[in-house]
């Protein structure tokens, strides 16, 4: 079994690459593609993606060819929306989307590239293992819609609208939906796991500063324990 685990900053992938001893196989642009040694029964590959939508389909798309993963665990930070979850808390996306795409005009659903899907469930399959989890003692786990957007969600207005076109949605980053439509051409899944660092439109960017580190960190425990029942159930 082949397991990526994609992030778009050196910083998401910090408590991963301190627990793991790494080999380098390929750097291209802003992607950076390391395999973990010494992975009994499994092979299990790092990858930064860089930040944004084009240099997360980039690096999607490399990894896709080259490496040819039975999952991508798109792992981080977000932002999560007041009402839904607090700083610190994962959420695992049920369901992903764009938040700033607009082909309205030509009958397409709010956040839908044309001549491509509305969004990008995750199958039976995944949601099931996810309600199988039991809650962390100190954060919560959510699942929900997770949007994209190459936008840092720091405008009260902008997110208004956002949550206005998707009253579902429970954080937003800048990588997984661009990852999971790149995965869909070579029909494999992408998981969408994120940690808490801000809250869209309260003083974003100085909480990213403040809680990256804690929603790395935390992102990082479900992270290993998603891959923990893979390993399990494919063994």
């Amino acid at each position: 079994m082949k397991i990526v685990i994609a992030a778009a900053m050196q910083e998401e992938l910090e408590p991963f690459r301190g627990s793991y001893q790494l080999q380098s196989i390929l750097k291209r642009g802003k992607t950076v593609i390391e395999e973990v040694l010494d992975q009994p029964g499994y092979a299990l590959f790092l990858v930064e993606t860089g930040i944004g939508k084009a240099n997360a389909a980039a690096s999607a798309s490399l990894l896709c060819e080259t490496i040819q993963p039975e999952v991508i665990i798109n792992t981080g930070s977000a932002g999560g929306f007041l009402g839904e979850v607090e700083i610190g808390d994962v959420v695992y996306g049920t369901k992903l989307t764009y938040s700033d795409v607009d082909a309205t005009g030509f009958d397409y659903t709010f956040g839908q590239v044309p001549q491509m899907p509305s969004d990008y469930p995750l199958s039976q399959k995944w949601l099931e293992i996810f309600g199988s989890l039991e809650q962390p003692s100190d954060y919560s786990l959510h699942k929900g819609v997770i949007v994209t957007s190459d936008s840092f969600m720091s405008e009260l207005e902008f997110v208004t609208k956002v949550k206005e076109r998707f009253p579902e949605v429970k954080a937003s980053d800048m990588e997984s939906t661009a990852i999971a439509q790149v995965a869909s051409f070579y029909e494999i899944p992408v998981v969408n796991i994120r940690g808490i660092s801000d809250i869209a439109g309260v003083k974003a960017a100085e909480s990213f500063d403040t809680h990256l580190g804690k929603a790395a960190l935390h992102a990082f425990q479900e992270t290993k324990r998603l891959i923990h029942i893979l390993v399990e159930d494919n063994s």
